[in-house]
């Protein structure tokens, strides 16, 4: 008897999906994740699972720590720790989220907001998982759960994240969109950068002679970076831009953001190195000011498909009838910051789509997936691995 028929009876669909549409009814962007958290808690430790938080809230303005849990089964099997982990926040909505059910896909019904099942899935999922844990016995290694906060902005919890206080090697990470299946072993470096650009006020009727305009030294500047996809490893954008007061005014100050990303270390310098000197000639020309920071937002890193973490995800995927897919993205998550601080994590697809739209979606089927996934990735047998 395969794994997936041992557990898939008992995997009940009705209860996840009532805990699925409270979390995402919780409201909790960047922050302000304290009513999500507590929420998280209190279910938790109705299963008799220790809850900590720490105080990472409060280094980058935010109302709650990250939410660092640790399971240990009656039943212990010879394995090493794990951690799974996702985030409690969303990018920002306003409107209330009300989740339903149409077609088989679990979608907002205010069709003016994002859904959040991005990370609110993963959420849904491990919380399960616990319980399917817990009322079976299931036998598994000590698993720590570690629910960020802040990673939506620049994954400030993860940033801030004592990693002393996970006493496992080997993490996953339920926060990549697309049906259950993938695996993210390979992320790029990220840079942001950001520029101001300081001319001369002066009346755009009466004396724009007497004026610089700041605004035309930063066109100037970007008219001359090359952005997008710059090569299959490297990307960069022009993001914000900020300028100016009144139309009757040369505008004095304008700021602007930009980021670049990349795969290979070098390429990304070379690419940031590239926008600034854009910049300084464009201020040389106009006779601006200029003023930049350069601020490593995460480093990347690059996971081999012979590592064991890949190994058990593949192991728990084809357990449940999966053939794995091993790919890079282009994309920043948690994952990140874990093994830039030592640890052995991998990213993988939690079913959600069109993630920080309106039109996101995840499909009933692929969240019982991710249950069952899971649940194999906690109950692996590394004799097997």
């Amino acid at each position: 008897m395969t794994s997936l028929e041992e557990y898939s009876y008992k995997l009940n669909i009705d209860r996840l999906i009532r805990n699925f549409f409270n979390i995402l009814r919780i409201k909790s962007i960047s922050k302000n994740e304290r009513e999500l958290f507590s929420y998280v808690k209190n279910e938790f430790e109705s299963l008799g699972i220790k809850v900590f938080e720490d105080e990472c809230g409060g280094k980058f303005g935010g109302n709650t720590g990250n939410l660092i849990a640790t399971y240990i089964p009656k039943i212990i099997k010879n394995n090493p720790p794990i951690f799974l982990s996702g985030h409690l926040d969303t990018v920002w909505h306003e409107e209330a989220i009300e989740p339903e059910i149409v077609e088989g896909k679990v979608i907002n019904r205010n069709k003016n907001e994002i859904l959040g099942s991005d990370d609110k899935a993963a959420i849904a999922a491990i919380s399960e998982v616990l319980k399917i844990l817990v009322e079976n016995n299931v036998p598994t290694g000590i698993i720590y759960i570690v629910l960020s906060v802040g990673e939506e902005l620049a994954l400030f919890g993860s940033r801030y994240l004592d990693m002393s206080l996970i006493d496992a090697q080997y993490g996953f990470v339920f926060d990549s969109d697309g049906d259950i299946g993938t695996i993210i072993n390979k992320a790029p470096f990220h840079n942001r950068i950001n520029f101001k650009i300081k001319g001369k006020a002066s009346h755009a009727g009466v004396s724009p002679e007497k004026g610089i305009n700041s605004i035309k030294s930063a066109a100037l500047a970007i008219s001359n970076i090359n952005s997008g996809r710059i090569d299959e490893e490297t990307t960069c954008n022009i993001g914000i831009i900020k300028g100016g007061v009144e139309t009757n005014i040369v505008p004095e100050i304008t700021e602007v953001q930009t980021e670049a990303r990349s795969m290979n270390v070098d390429k990304l310098n070379k690419v940031t190195n590239e926008i600034i000197k854009e910049f300084k000639k464009a201020s040389e020309i106009t006779g601006t000011r200029l003023e930049y920071e350069i601020l490593r937002e995460y480093d990347g890193y690059e996971i081999t498909p012979d590592s064991i973490t890949v190994k058990i995800a593949e192991y728990a995927l084809k357990k449940i009838g999966i053939k794995a897919k091993i790919k890079s993205t282009g994309g920043g998550s948690d994952t990140n910051n874990f093994n830039f601080k030592g640890k052995l994590a991998v990213n993988l697809s939690s079913g959600i789509e069109n993630c920080h739209s309106k039109e996101e979606y995840i499909k009933v089927e692929e969240l019982g997936k991710l249950v069952k996934l899971i649940i194999e990735i906690c109950r692996f047998n590394k004799e097997e691995i």
